[in-house]
């Protein structure tokens, strides 16, 4: 169906610029030749496309300006939210982690002191009984 009134809209274009052409072409004085008179058509296109051109580059001007505007209005206030949003995020999840990590650190110092303490005080000591120490003689060695 679409390719149908396609159709009839390009017919009908085709129709027009033939009108057109033929009635300029019918408007030209007896004194013009018949090149002149094609001359003075193309001049009349010529215009008219460049009046189209001039609308069209207008039109795009006018959508680049929208867009600028847009931009500075919408997105660039957008992007400085989400920046302070990441930043806000970054630094909770800084002091969550520092937070959460302080009292295991301090945990884990205290039991490796504690750790160093207990071997430090029992370094001469055999668990299954007698000294273990630097100046003991191992048991083969106590004949």
């Amino acid at each position: 169906m679409r390719q149908g009134w396609l159709g009839v809209i390009i017919g009908g274009v085709a129709v027009l610029l033939i009108a057109l052409i033929v009635g300029l072409y019918l408007l030209g004085g007896d004194h013009q030749s018949p090149l002149e008179r094609l001359r003075d058509i193309s001049l009349v296109f010529i215009t008219v496309g460049f009046v189209l051109w001039l609308m069209l580059m207008a039109a795009l001007v006018g959508v680049v300006v929208w867009l600028a505007l847009l931009i500075k209005d919408r997105i660039i206030p957008l992007l400085e939210e989400l920046t302070a949003s990441a930043k806000r995020v970054h630094g909770t999840t800084n002091f969550v982690s520092e937070e959460v990590a302080k009292p295991v650190i301090s945990t884990y110092s205290s039991i490796a002191g504690l750790r160093a303490m207990i071997k430090t005080v029992t370094r001469g000591v055999d668990p299954k009984g007698g000294a273990k120490g630097p100046n003991s003689k191992s048991p083969d060695e106590s004949s």
